[in-house]
């Protein structure tokens, strides 16, 4: 018997079954070559920025607490210089250590704070403390238990929130100041940048060219016409063809004016005499 051709003489029941199979089929090919609705767009990976992070579990368990009392907090471990962070209890910055002692339960620790002439101690006896802040200071009393580990547990440690450092200083008999800065060594050191102005009115001038050697140092700005020269003993500002010739003004005897009178840093450097 030969096979049939016309689907009216299959059965029923076969003429339903293949038209299933076929349709099924038919989804899988469309399937196949949809394209999602979405297929185009990225998505975006959360990215965690762990570059700055402090890897405080070797210490953990030595850290002590102690708050000021007005939402400021120091998480310290007194046998470990490198380990003084301050902040609010959530965000702790990594305090540059200069020089610390240790007797027992009683230890300092002093710390770069350049808006206080670079003297900032913290010292603590017996659960209490004093953070001096040049001629200023404030108490501060550890925290204890329950309250001390929750804020070590779940505080996020961070690297020194400032990452620059004073590069050169002059001035002209008016009052204005040429200033340069640039990354600390820890970064890189170079990523120079030029100021000019009076105190608390300072311009950034964005660099073209930088020229350093050991006879000293130029820093020519975007319009080509400016030119702070920077020598060993003399600075000169030029403008076209006008030279001013500039007092050098040392950097380590001015840190407190630089940092808090010229108006090139705003806000906080992370450090717990930021206020004074």
């Amino acid at each position: 018997m030969r096979a049939p051709t016309d689907s009216r003489s299959v059965p029923g029941p076969l003429r339903f079954a293949t038209a299933v199979a076929g349709l099924a089929a038919g989804a899988l090919i469309l399937a196949a070559f949809a394209v999602p609705a979405d297929a185009g767009k990225k998505k975006k990976k959360k990215s965690k920025k762990t570059d700055d992070i402090v890897d405080v579990s070797a210490v953990k368990a030595e850290f002590e607490v102690y708050t000021d009392g007005e939402g400021g907090y120091f998480v310290v471990a007194p046998g470990d210089t490198d380990m003084t962070f301050h902040g609010d209890g959530k965000t702790m910055y990594r305090q540059r250590s200069i020089s610390s002692s240790r007797n027992g339960a009683k230890w300092s620790r002093r710390m770069w704070s350049p808006r206080v002439d670079h003297v900032a101690d913290l010292s603590v006896d017996g659960g209490k403390g004093t953070m001096a802040c040049g001629e200023e200071s404030y108490d501060v009393t550890q925290v204890t238990g329950a309250e001390a580990t929750k804020i070590i547990d779940k505080a996020v440690f961070k690297k020194p929130l400032w990452t620059r450092q004073a590069h050169a200083l002059s001035r002209d008999d008016r009052g204005v100041y040429y200033y340069v800065d640039r990354n600390l060594p820890e970064y890189g050191g170079k990523g120079y940048r030029l100021f000019a102005g009076q105190k608390g009115a300072m311009k950034e001038l964005g660099l073209t060219n930088i020229v350093s050697d050991s006879e000293g140092e130029i820093f020519a700005s975007k319009k080509g016409e400016l030119r702070f020269v920077q020598e060993q003993t003399k600075a000169v500002w030029i403008k076209g063809d006008k030279r001013t010739e500039l007092v050098s003004v040392p950097l380590d005897r001015n840190l407190a004016m630089i940092y808090g009178e010229l108006g090139v840093y705003e806000g906080s450097l992370g450090t717990p005499c930021d206020e004074y």
